[in-house]
């Protein structure tokens, strides 16, 4: 029989999640929460440990696996030496520097500069550097650190574990790359697939006709060092209708050019829609498994996804058949697909914003 040594009337305990507690008790950083955000409305915070000013996001449609922070790292300055027993991938939003990374076999070492993706291998110490004695480096990284310190709630074993993880091969450099070309029935990828560890200019990168996605729909994919993480970068054209689709949780769609907006929505529930910011980078996060629309009102937009998948080495099946329609047991809606309502008051919608900037959409295909 249990005998209970106290007695509170009540459970003491917030709902926050371990993670949250941490940034915004231990580390006293921002943590910011909703569906979306404009990542430069934010006051950045130093993060010591790091030696970075920081401010994080805890996005809904994360589902508290996998998180983003925005990071400056000050003119002439370097990070701390870290080293992490979780993955992350960095976007250089501004500034210019180059990143170390130290492997069982010496050191790896790149510059990098606006528009750089690039991903730091589990547990390989590294070192950020600002190549500038003038400007501040502004980045923003997406990472499994929320779920990693949930489950293991405990600062020094995250960050001083000596383990070689093993993700690299002892002759990797950091422009190695391999290409995966699309096979003919799209089984296997609907676009071109870079694995590497660093791309440079990810702008730069040719993108391949994503005809499932829709019309002026171009896209490029990327894994990224045997991570769980993956990235995609997608060109849209203005004034198509885009395919709603849906897929598994923690998917950070960064919108770097253009207008627009996204619209979301469960099967049956109201929609919620993101307007894009301006002058800024956007982010949203779908919930797991809700339908989701990125709608153009500009010549095009350009959005980098980083995401919490990858195909070389899946954690789960919420991102299967994500490039197949749903008449082929895929998650992507054709115009018709949608309920008779629902597609009347999406497509009447686009045609008022594309109307406010003088843009006429072309008709969706059946």
């Amino acid at each position: 029989m249990l005998q209970a040594q106290e007695t509170h009337v009540g459970i003491p305990w917030d709902s926050r999640t371990p993670f949250e507690r941490w940034v915004e008790d231990d580390l006293r950083l921002r943590l910011h929460r909703g569906y979306a955000a404009a990542l430069g409305q934010s006051e950045l915070r130093p993060w010591p440990g790091r030696g970075i000013d920081a401010a994080f996001w805890d996005i809904k449609g994360a589902e508290s696996l996998a998180g983003l922070y925005v990071a400056e790292l000050a003119p002439a300055r370097s990070s701390e030496r870290t080293r992490q027993l979780y993955d992350e991938i960095i976007y250089v939003v501004a500034g210019r520097g180059s990143t170390t990374v130290t492997t069982p076999n010496g050191p790896i070492s790149f510059e990098w500069g606006p528009g750089s993706l690039f991903t730091i291998p589990l547990n390989y110490p590294y070192q950020l550097h600002n190549g500038t004695g003038r400007e501040p480096v502004r980045f923003l990284s997406v990472n499994t650190l929320p779920i990693v310190y949930s489950l293991f709630r405990d600062e020094r074993f995250i960050y001083g574990t000596d383990w070689d993880s093993k993700r690299l091969s002892p002759r990797a450099t950091a422009t190695d790359a391999v290409l995966y070309q699309p096979d003919a029935a799209h089984d296997r990828t609907a676009v071109d697939l870079y694995e590497t560890m660093f791309v440079p200019d990810v702008y730069a990168v040719p993108r391949s006709r994503f005809v499932e996605h829709g019309e002026g729909s171009h896209t490029v994919y990327f894994e990224l060092a045997n991570a769980p993480i993956s990235a995609h970068m997608a060109e849209i054209r203005g004034g198509q209708f885009f395919n709603p689709h849906r897929h598994g949780p923690s998917a950070f769609v960064c919108v770097l050019e253009g207008t627009g907006y996204t619209i979301m929505w469960q099967d049956g529930g109201e929609e919620v829609r993101f307007d894009w910011p301006q002058d800024d980078v956007g982010v949203v996060v779908p919930p797991n498994m809700w339908w989701h629309g990125h709608f153009v009102t500009s010549p095009r937009t350009l959005q980098l996804a980083i995401k919490l998948r990858s195909r070389k080495h899946p954690i789960s099946h919420l991102y299967e058949k994500t490039h197949k329609f749903v008449s082929e047991g895929g998650t992507i809606l054709r115009y018709t697909d949608l309920e008779e309502g629902l597609r009347t008051r999406i497509w009447q919608t686009y045609v008022e914003e594309c109307a406010k900037v003088g843009m006429t959409p072309r008709p969706p295909t059946p």
